[in-house]
């Protein structure tokens, strides 16, 4: 009769452990932006990323500012020339890193 019961609960100990899991697996939190902005930004941008659309994601430009991420819309101006010049000032920082030299 024990034995019976042990059996259960590691039956039931199974089944939750199981359940848990699929749960788990099927909880997927995206953090992307849903809607976009076409104001232009005026915090200071760190850096940014490109967005792609997805089931729930809308196509954008995530910009990281020194106040917080904001979503844009690509076709802006606006846009496509903050990160010509984000990619640039990257581009000049990259060539112009100091050397160090051993003597």
């Amino acid at each position: 009769m024990q034995l019976c019961i042990r059996r259960l609960a590691c039956l039931a100990f199974l089944a939750l452990v199981l359940a848990m899991t699929a749960t788990a697996s099927e909880i997927k939190i995206t953090k992307c932006c849903t809607k976009v902005g076409t104001v232009k930004i005026t915090a200071p941008i760190i850096g940014y990323r490109i967005q792609r659309r997805t089931a729930s994601c809308v196509g954008a430009v995530v910009f990281e500012t020194t106040e917080g991420v904001v979503c844009s819309h690509w076709k802006q101006g606006w846009v496509r020339d903050r990160i010509r010049e984000l990619e640039q000032a990257r581009r000049e920082n990259i060539t112009a890193a100091p050397t160090t030299s051993s003597t």
